[in-house]
């Protein structure tokens, strides 16, 4: 056997295989729009897990098409949030992701139930200290209001894309009431 084969175990045990990219993805990738399969999952639940609900095909107002996510955080206090996965239920000890090299932005439409809702937004979550991170996050915190209105988070100039394992995220803080609010045509371009 040569040397260089036999170090290969070994650098996976030392986290050193996470250099892997992940699957090359062709943009733009859709994670909610209508019609279209995420490469993610939400899968991964934060928080106060059980007062998160979604619905992934709702027809209460859809900002495009025939159907959008409606989201709850029925608590007025702690903090809940809902992270799309790949592989689903990973938080880093396996490999998987999408190469997303090329990609802008994280861009999507959102909107409350009643206006005022913050909500964090973003992709990357999972951190080098994991066998098989991301390799680049994004976040932005926005307020709502009760019409539609598109988001991004734009990807920084010579950020690494090649190994994005959560593709997209939403986190809420108690805000002294359950709140709600609308997704749609959420998409990497």
């Amino acid at each position: 056997m040569s040397r260089t084969l036999a170090l290969i175990p070994l650098l996976a045990i030392c986290g050193l295989a996470a250099a892997e990219p992940g699957a090359k993805a062709a943009l733009p990738v859709a994670i909610c729009v209508d019609g279209q399969k995420s490469p993610w999952i939400p899968s991964g639940y934060m928080g106060e897990t059980g007062a998160i609900h979604m619905i992934a095909e709702s027809k209460d107002n859809p900002h495009t098409g025939a159907t959008c996510m409606q989201v709850s955080y029925a608590k007025g206090d702690g903090w809940g949030g809902v992270v799309w996965q790949h592989p689903h239920n990973d938080w880093g000890a396996q490999p998987g992701g999408f190469n997303l090299t090329g990609a802008k932005k994280l861009a999507f439409w959102a909107r409350g139930a009643v206006g005022g809702e913050k909500v964090k937004f973003g992709f990357g979550v999972i951190g080098a200290d994991q066998p098989y991170p991301d390799t680049a996050k994004g976040e932005v915190s926005v307020e709502l209001t009760k019409e539609w209105k598109e988001f991004s988070v734009d990807v920084p100039a010579g950020a690494d894309l090649t190994r994005i394992k959560t593709g997209f995220m939403w986190v809420v803080g108690g805000q002294g009431a359950p709140i709600a609010f609308a997704l749609d045509d959420v998409r990497w371009e």
